[in-house]
Formats: structure tokens, sequence, C-alpha cells
């Protein structure tokens, strides 16, 4: 986990992290499209049709399965369980090796539990996901910097898959290369890769079971708050640039911003309070932090790195600005360069 700070505010880098926050595509609208063949050509714009067809299945499929994430040297394990349920989509993802951390979400609340500290974090704020969910954005900018190549097929977590590899088209961002199933186009497998198409960090399903017969048991237990746990809502409020005084001096190409929220919370008597501003190119993503300096109770290193994604910390005033993301260090300080106070 990168922390922002110590404490307190090390849960909202450990929450971004765990919660990707991302801007989805409809299950239902994308579903409606047909499948190609798996060997089919690739239309000249089809990248983020097709990325539109992954997340789909992701989320309108039951699966439950096992997945490792390798980020540098660190390798974690996880299960997952994804139901589609009539009160929503339930999904529970559990690390099975380092801290315990159990994630459940249905809807828009999402449950964050840390069994060693015995506390239970509640986030409502919708349009959160996790592998296998990929596609950020849905308005043409995957296919201005990103272009699509297939690469034919391979067996992965004992299914047929497609390969393919997503290449950007300038130094600004990374390549990616992913395992779906022909049939669903379900997520299998996803290779972070750098601009030598070296493997910088990958997540993949090493045990897999598609099409699951929901379990009410795991439902209702998962949904139960632990007794004598501490339970914190976190407060997230949409708030814009303008009104919290700030901007970016110059853009970055590619990247957008797809949310500006005020996130608080209250744990343990400490209250603690902090922007979180997202920036993406579609696939790729960056959360700039934004938080009073005074609020540090210890030092933050200026740089952080875990695999692929780097944490860039600094002081801006009388705040403390940390810019993280799965990026090139140009790329990211290029951004963490650009924000700057307006008010």
């Amino acid at each position: 986990m990168l922390a922002l700070g110590a404490g307190v505010c090390a849960l909202f880098a450990s929450v971004a992290s765990a919660q990707t926050v991302r801007t989805v595509i409809s299950a239902p609208a994308a579903a409606q499209q047909t499948l190609p063949a798996a060997d089919a050509p690739v239309p000249a714009h089809g990248l983020e049709q097709w990325l539109q067809r992954v997340s789909a299945a992701a989320r309108s499929m039951n699966y439950s399965g096992v997945f490792i994430t390798q980020r540098g040297d660190d390798i974690s394990t996880s299960s997952l369980v994804h139901y589609v349920l009539p009160q929503g989509h339930f999904e529970r993802i559990e690390t099975l090796d380092g801290q315990r951390r159990i994630m459940v979400s249905l809807g828009d609340q999402v449950r964050t539990t840390w069994p060693d500290y015995r506390l239970t974090l509640i986030d409502n704020q919708g349009g959160q996901t996790s592998f296998p969910r990929l596609l950020k954005t849905s308005d043409g900018e995957v296919d201005r910097n990103y272009r699509l190549e297939r690469n034919g097929q391979a067996r992965c977590a004992g299914y047929e898959c497609r390969v393919s590899t997503i290449v950007p088209r300038d130094d600004l961002r990374w390549g990616y290369r992913l395992w779906s199933l022909r049939d669903s186009e379900l997520l299998v497998k996803a290779q972070t890769l750098d601009a030598a198409g070296h493997v910088i960090d990958q997540v993949a399903f090493t045990q897999l079971s598609v099409n699951v017969t929901p379990r009410p048991d795991v439902v209702r237990d998962s949904l139960a708050l632990p007794p004598g746990y501490a339970v914190e809502d976190m407060k997230v409020v949409p708030v814009t640039l303008q009104s919290q005084g700030w901007a970016l001096s110059a853009p970055v190409p590619g990247f957008k911003t797809v949310g500006v929220f005020r996130r608080s919370m209250t744990v343990g008597g400490k209250s603690s309070d902090v922007l979180q501003w997202l920036l993406s190119d579609g696939l790729a993503s960056v959360s700039i932090f934004i938080q009073p300096s005074a609020a540090l109770t210890e030092p933050v290193a200026p740089e952080q790195r875990v695999g692929g994604t780097l944490a860039l910390s600094r002081r801006v005033g009388e705040s403390w600005l940390t810019v993280m993301g799965a990026v090139p260090e140009r790329t990211l300080r290029r951004i963490s360069d650009a924000v700057v106070r307006v008010q």
C-alpha cells in the first residue's frame, strides 16, 4: 500500500488502491452488441468498443475465483466472488496473504474491513470497480491514446483465451497485454508493459469458475457487520476544482479530469479530510490527493514506488499534495508539476 501519511490518512490511499475509481460502462447497453469472432480483424477505431464488451462481461456474469496481483517484487493473492442480483451487483474480495482486508460491495455501497484493526469503513460512492473490469471512460479517449493488436490464443486459468495487446500512441502511458475468454470476453489476465515490452505489473486468475449460481449464504454473511468492530462512514461529496481552488497550469496530453471528490471520515476521534482529484486517459488513471499539511503527524517520503505504481509528494503552500498512478514517471511528474493553487 502506498501511504499518503501516517495513521488515518493512509486509509485513503488504501481505499483508492483497493477500489480504483472508474467510470463504468453500463452492462445492458454494452451487452447488446454482437461479439466478433476470436480472430476477426480489428476495426480502425474498435478498441474502445471491444473494451466496452470486456467491461460488460465482468458486470453481467456470475463468477468466482482466486487471482494474484504482482507489483514489482510484491505478490498478493485474493479471492473474488461476483454475482448479479436483483438488488444490484454484489462483489466480495478478500486478501489471502499479508494483512487481511475484505471488500464487499453491493450497488453503490462499498465496505472495506480490516480485521486486524477491527475496523469497517463504509464508502457510499458509486462507480467503483475492481479486476476484471477495465475501461474507465467512454468518450473516445481510448482510441485516441491507444491502438489494439491481436496476438492469437493461449490458455490461462484452464480456459482458451484471446490474447490482445493495447499499444500506446505516445510515451506518456504504458501498454497492456490482455487475456480474455473467447466466448464472453471476460478478462482473465492483464499485464502492464513498459516501453520495451517488459511486464511491470500483472493481475491474473489462477482459479476461475464462470456462470456460477449465486449463494445466498455468501451474500448474507458478507453483508453482516462484524460484531465489536468500529464502523466509520466515509463522507464522499462531489465538488469542483474551481470551488476548491486548484487547477492544472498546463494540460497533459490525453489525460482529463473524470472526478473530484471531498473525502472525510473520523476514526478513533481523529478527523481526516482529503480532496481526491481523478484524471484518466480512458485506461490509465492518476489520483491527486490534497490535504492540509498540518494534518500530517509524520514525514511523508517525496517518492514511493510499488511495481509500476509511483507516488510523488510535495508541499504546496499549506497543503500536502500526493500524485499517484501506474503511469510512466515522466507523466506523473508532468501532472504533479502542473498542479497549482488558484485561490
